[in-house]
Order: C-alpha cells, then structure tokens, then sequence
C-alpha cells in the first residue's frame, strides 16, 4: 500500500564514503557555533567534540557524565542542555561532549535529534528530508 509524506525541509548532502554530513548549529547562551554532524541512526545519542563544548562557554567536565561505548572502546561525555538547529528546526535538549579534544566527528543520534523528527533519507539521490514530529 502506497504511503505519502510530506517534510517542512529538504538538505542535499555531499556524496562522502564516511556517512551523511549535514550543517548543524550548536546553541547555547546566547553563542552559534555552526559545525557539520553525521546523521546517526544507529548512536544513541548526540555528541560533539570538546572544542564545541568550550567554544559555546561550557565548563564540559562540569556537565552529566555518561562512559559510550563504540564499536573501538569507550568514550567518556558530559551531558548539557543546549539548542540544535537543522535547518528552520530548533530542538533544545540534552547533547554530549567528548571529555577529550580531537573527537573525529559529531554525531546527531536517536536522543537529542532523531526522536524530534519524521526523517526520510534517499541515499542515491543524496538528499534528507525532515520535519517536527508532532507537525
């Protein structure tokens, strides 16, 4: 049975061997600190980089600590609550930055991100479409 969605937005990403990379705005306090994160399934959470963390003045250490497991070992985070904005789309809640400069790329997970969307994904077009979940 055919099934038709509609999405308030639509990104067209580059074509990368590493994964789907979109422009997102970290957002706290006042300060935007624009960065790219790869669309993430699969991870449970957010998370991005320590360097984020400082740049929008958050002491990063002192935030919710929480050890991740990824498929190479553990990575120690800290829970704060911020603003991420994909787009028009604005969803404040709580992401996670690495304990440790030199985190390899950001990541928008299931917590944080995705439950807040309806999501379409066409990878051989190379494009993302998205909306608020309760629009």
């Amino acid at each position: 049975m055919p099934v038709t969605l509609s999405f308030a937005e639509t990104h067209n990403y580059p074509e990368r061997r590493d994964g789907i990379t979109i422009p997102v705005a970290v957002i706290t306090n006042g300060l935007v600190i624009p960065t790219y994160a790869k669309v993430d399934p699969g991870s449970e959470f957010c998370v991005f980089g320590h360097e984020i963390g400082l740049a929008l003045g958050l002491d990063v250490e002192a935030g919710s600590p929480m050890k991740m497991e990824s498929l190479t070992g553990t990575l120690d985070t800290f829970g704060h609550e911020v603003t991420l904005q994909t787009g028009n789309i604005a969803i404040h809640n709580v992401v996670y930055f690495a304990k440790h400069p030199g985190l390899l790329r950001n990541l928008l997970g299931r917590n944080g991100w995705l439950r807040h969307l309806r999501v379409a994904i066409i990878d051989y077009d190379n494009v993302i479409h998205w909306s608020p979940y309760n629009a």
